[in-house]
C-alpha cells in the first residue's frame, strides 16, 4: 500500500531515515538516504522517494525491491554540521576509534560525542556521499566530492581510509563568498579584477585561506562586469549564482579529467575570465600561460610561501632549455602574486596576512626577465602598492587587529618585525632606493 508520509515523518523529525531492503538472493541491507525530512518533496509519497532511491543506490537491475520496515539509524550528520557553523569551526574530523574533533581558529577541539566506530563511518559516508562515494572510497582509498547543508553552507568532504575504515577531514564553505572588506584585502587586489587579462596568484600552504580570496575576487566580478567565467576545480567548492556575469563551474573527474584538458578546452568557450583551481604541473601552467597571454584574464593558486618563491617554481617546472621563454611569458604576463598566511584576530577568528607583488610594472618584468629574486625582494619592500609579509604583519599589529606575537609569527624573525617597526629598510629594499 501507499505510506503517508505526514504520519511516517512524525516519528522521524530529527533523524535519518533507513531502508531496509530485501535482494533477489534473499539477502537484506540496509541504505541511509542522503536527504533529511525538511529537504523531503512534500508532493512526492514517500514510498516513490524510497524506490527512486534506492534503484539509484543500488544500480542494479537483477534484484526485486521490497520495502520491509523503516529503521532510525541513530546517527545524524547534521548536528556536528550546525555545530560547525555555530561555533565557527571550519574542519571537521571524523575517524572510527576517536571522538569527532572540530578546528577553531586553527586549533582542533574534542566534540562532547562518543567515539565512532566503522559501521558509523560507513553510515556517515553514505549520507553525505551516496553510494557511490562508498564504493569509490573502497576502490580507490581515498576521494573527495562536495555535500550542499541547506541553510549551513557547502562541504568540501575528503574521505579515506585509517587501519582499514573510512575517515573524512570536512572543510565547511559559506553558501556566500565572503566580500573583501570582511577578508580585510586591500584594494590594490580588488584592482586587479578589473584588469582585462594576465595571470593572477594566490598563494599559500593548504588551509591558508587562497579559496576565500579567489572566491571574493570571482563574485566582485560576477557583481561588477557582464563576463563570462569559468571555473575549473577540483572539488567544485563555493557555489555562485549568475549576477552581472554568467559563470559556468567544471569539476575535474566529473566534468572534464583534468585542469590541463579543461584550460585548453575553454578557449574556444568564449571566457572572459578563467579560475582553475591549482597549477599543480608543467601543461597546466603551460595553458594558463597561453589563455593570459591570448586576452583572458587567469586566477589560480600554487602551494607556495612567498612571492618570489612562486616565481621561481613556475619557472623551475620546465626543462633549462625552455626557461628563458617562459621567464619572458611570465613577465610580459603576470598581473599579480599574493602569498596568505592566516593568523589569529584579536577577539575572535583569523585573518590574512599578504605578500603582494604587482606585474605590469617595468622594474617587475625586468627582475623576473634577469632571473634577480634578491631584486624583487626589494620591489616589494619599497614600492608604495606592494607589500611584505613584514609589513603587512606589522601593519595588522599597529591597527590592534593581532598581537605581537602572532604578528612576530608571520615575519621572517622578531629583528625583521623591529625592523619594520623602527622603518628601516632591509638590504635588498636599500639597493632598490639607491
Amino acid at each position: 500500500d501507499s505510506l503517508n508520509s505526514s504520519e511516517i515523518i512524525k516519528g522521524f523529525e530529527d533523524t535519518k531515515l533507513g531502508v531496509r531492503v530485501k535482494t533477489d538472493d534473499g539477502k537484506t541491507k540496509v541504505l541511509v538516504p542522503g536527504f533529511n525530512w525538511k529537504q523531503l518533496p512534500l508532493l512526492m509519497p514517500l514510498d516513490s522517494v524510497v524506490e527512486k532511491f534506492c534503484r539509484r543506490s543500488l544500480r542494479s537491475r537483477t534484484w526485486k525491491l521490497e520495502v520491509i520496515s523503516y529503521v532510525n539509524t541513530g546517527f545524524n550528520i547534521n548536528v556536528m554540521i550546525e555545530l560547525m557553523k555555530s561555533r565557527n569551526a571550519s574542519d571537521l574530523h571524523l575517524r572510527a576509534g576517536s571522538r569527532p574533533y572540530i578546528r577553531i581558529d586553527n586549533d582542533l577541539e574534542p566534540l562532547d560525542f562518543p567515539s565512532l566506530n566503522a559501521e558509523d563511518m560507513r553510515e556517515i559516508l553514505y549520507q553525505l556521499g551516496g553510494q557511490e562515494q562508498v564504493e569509490l572510497l573502497f576502490t580507490e582509498r581515498e576521494t573527495s566530492f562536495q555535500y550542499h547543508a541547506a541553510g549551513v553552507g557547502y562541504l568540501r568532504c575528503s574521505a579515506y581510509i585509517k587501519t582499514g575504515a573510512p575517515a573524512l577531514a570536512i572543510r565547511l564553505i559559506p553558501e556566500e563568498p565572503l566580500p573583501f572588506e570582511k577578508l580585510n584585502i586591500p584594494e590594490v587586489v580588488r584592482d586587479v579584477c578589473n584588469k582585462p587579462r594576465g595571470l593572477f596568484l594566490v598563494c599559500g600552504i593548504t588551509g591558508s585561506g587562497k579559496t576565500t580570496t579567489l572566491a571574493a575576487m570571482v563574485d566582485y566580478i560576477n557583481a561588477t562586469r557582464s563576463a563570462h567565467i569559468i571555473t575549473i576545480e577540483d572539488p567544485i567548492e563555493y557555489v555562485y549564482t549568475d549576477k552581472k556575469s554568467i559563470i559556468s563551474q567544471r569539476q575535474v573527474g566529473r566534468d572534464t579529467l583534468s585542469f590541463a584538458n579543461a584550460l585548453r578546452g575553454a578557449l574556444r568557450e568564449d571566457p572572459d575570465v578563467i579560475l582553475v583551481g591549482e597549477m599543480r604541473d608543467r601543461e597546466t601552467i603551460r595553458a594558463g600561460l597561453s589563455a593570459a597571454e591570448t586576452g583572458h584574464l587567469v586566477f589560480s593558486t600554487l602551494h607556495t610561501t612567498t612571492a618570489v618563491d612562486t616565481i621561481n617554481r613556475i619557472i623551475s617546472y620546465f626543462p633549462q632549455n625552455e626557461r628563458d621563454l617562459i621567464r619572458q611569458e611570465l613577465a610580459y604576463s603576470l598581473q599579480g602574486v599574493v602569498c596568505q598566511r592566516l593568523l589569529k584576530r584579536i577577539g575572535g577568528g583569523r585573518i590574512p596576512c599578504l605578500e603582494i607583488l604587482l606585474g605590469g610594472k617595468p622594474i617587475v618584468r625586468d627582475a623576473i626577465l634577469e632571473g634577480d629574486l634578491d631584486k624583487l625582494r626589494g620591489i616589494i619592500e619599497v614600492d608604495g602598492d606592494m607589500k611584505s609579509f613584514d609589513q603587512y604583519a606589522v601593519e595588522l599589529y599597529q591597527k590592534g587587529l593581532v598581537t605581537k606575537e602572532e604578528a612576530v609569527s608571520a615575519c621572517t624573525n622578531e629583528e625583521a618585525f623591529e625592523r619594520i617597526v623602527a622603518g628601516i629598510k632591509s638590504s635588498e629594499g636599500r639597493k632598490i632606493l639607491k
